[in-house]
């Protein structure tokens, strides 16, 4: 079962979680590890959408405050989830932010990183290839 699409695109990280996954420790280093690849091993700016998550393990949530892989976070979600991810990451000493709206998102990180978003993407799921 795929649990996450995840993109880069023009220096700009995107993970879209499918609806109804709960994060558990392994799905976040996998997740995790299909970033970096994507990236090539650079510090990027990331979108994550969280919408439809059910849940995401205590674990989870520890290894994605400690993982120093992205330069800014703004996580796109919908309520109660959203809320709850979004308080565990100001935790975080990476900046993260917030958001209801995915443009409003994209306008912060451009703001925070220069960022202009284009076009093309390179899409991947959680399924090996």
């Amino acid at each position: 079962m795929d649990h996450f699409v995840a993109s880069y695109t023009n220096g700009l990280l995107r993970l879209n979680w499918v609806q109804g996954t709960f994060v558990t420790y392994e799905i976040a280093v996998q997740a995790a590890r299909t970033l970096e690849k994507l990236a090539g091993g650079k510090t990027a700016p990331i979108l994550v959408d969280v919408e439809g998550v059910t849940g995401v393990a205590a674990e989870a949530r520890a290894g994605m405050n400690a993982y120093r892989g992205f330069s800014t976070i703004a996580i796109k979600g919908d309520y109660p989830m959203g809320t709850v991810l979004s308080a565990f990451a100001r935790q975080s000493l990476t900046p993260t932010a917030y958001f209801t709206s995915e443009n409003a998102a994209l306008r912060w990180l451009a703001q925070q990183t220069g960022h202009e978003q284009r076009n093309e993407a390179t899409d991947y799921s959680d399924a090996e290839g």
